[in-house]
């Protein structure tokens, strides 16, 4: 299985508590329509910690790599990354092969 790993740091003027509230509320119903889509988490970093380089991790598991290509060049892909690229000042995006450890 492939997860792509997104962080994102809020775009300047935006409170920690208003990416939150848009990454949970308004940017997962665009990624859970990613076709391939196999599983979706978002976390976000807790109001009790000082800032730092990111304040959110955003997590989505497909198939191989062709199903996660199919899904970026898609119009949903298009629509997240304009939706993202709207609210995050900066994005790092990994493509991994996960090994779980502990279950």
């Amino acid at each position: 299985m492939i997860k792509l790993i997104s962080l994102m740091k809020r775009k300047e003027g935006m409170t920690r508590e208003e990416f939150a509230k848009w990454a949970v509320e308004e940017h997962s119903p665009i990624g859970k329509r990613f076709p391939g889509i196999r599983k979706y988490h978002i976390s976000v970093l807790r109001p009790d910690q000082p800032d730092t380089e990111f304040d959110g991790v955003f997590e989505l598991w497909f198939d191989n790599i062709e199903a996660l290509d199919t899904a970026l060049a898609s119009p949903v892909g298009v629509e997240a990354r304009e939706d993202a690229m709207a609210h995050a000042s900066k994005r790092i995006h990994l493509r991994t092969e996960e090994n779980i450890i502990v279950e």
